[in-house]
């Protein structure tokens, strides 16, 4: 069952909620300011619904319009909940040093994400190399079905979880998903092998990276962590090192990880 129909079977789902807060995930660092059209077109929901949400997230202070456009983005209660968040996550912290320490070592970028629909969200992201994606920061986020952050989260679902986000990401890519689904079952079968997965310019052609699962010991949070670098340095050989010490940071931080 998708996460829709579950949603559409929940008597205690209050639909007008959930869609503020799906109109609040289309702002990203690429699309940070939006008008009401393309916030229909990237949601599905009707245009003069989209309105009245948006009046009422403007009301609020969550939106706020530009003096120069009719375009809307998010307003400071936004960012002081994305903050909160991420310090309300003590792995992120506790992570920095280990993973600021990996990227120096082998000059790539080391990140820490977790789940946010059909994207993963950067908790903490340290750099080693100017030449890595330097536009990627925390609270940045990256596709699910396509990063080597999001085939980890994959990676470690149980069977039915994985399939089941298998049919909700079919929804959300369309005609990308057939491309897609064999490279990540693909990058899932060495998983199996080697215990971390590897991905080779799915996400940005000229980048290799390297990715473990991170999963609470009572089951409940699982995020991922990940490295990568420019694919002439982040060669098999590397990113195999790379693997093996993102699974000892892995086990090294599961036990400090809690709901978040």
């Amino acid at each position: 069952m998708t996460e829709k129909s579950l949603k559409d079977k929940d008597r205690q789902y209050v639909t007008a909620l959930g869609r503020g807060l799906q109109i609040l995930r289309c702002f990203t660092r690429a699309t940070p300011a939006l008008g009401t059209a393309e916030i229909a077109r990237l949601t599905g929901i009707p245009q003069p619904t989209v309105w009245r949400l948006c009046h009422t997230l403007m009301v609020d202070g969550y939106l706020v319009s530009s003096d120069r456009s009719d375009k809307l983005s998010p307003g400071i209660p936004v960012l002081s909940l994305g903050y909160a968040a991420i310090a309300g996550t003590p792995v992120a912290e506790l992570a920095r040093a280990d993973m600021q320490a990996i990227a120096d070592r082998y000059q790539g970028a080391v990140s820490l994400g977790m789940r946010d629909g059909a994207r993963m969200v950067y908790l903490q992201r340290c750099q080693g190399s100017s030449i890595v994606l330097r536009d990627l920061t925390v609270g940045s986020s990256v596709p699910l079905s396509s990063s080597v952050t999001g085939w980890a989260y994959v990676a470690g679902l149980s069977e039915r979880k994985r399939e089941e986000l298998f049919r909700e990401l079919q929804d959300a890519e369309e005609q990308n998903w057939p491309e897609l689904l064999p490279k990540i079952r693909h990058a899932l079968e060495g998983y199996k092998h080697n215990g971390y997965i590897v991905n080779k310019g799915s996400l940005h052609e000229q980048i290799n990276a390297v990715a473990v699962p991170i999963l609470s010991l009572d089951g409940a949070t699982l995020l991922s962590l990940s490295s990568g670098g420019i694919s002439q340095l982040f060669d098999d050989a590397k990113l195999a090192e790379i693997g093996r010490e993102l699974k000892q940071l892995a086990a090294k931080l599961a036990p400090a990880l809690r709901a978040v």
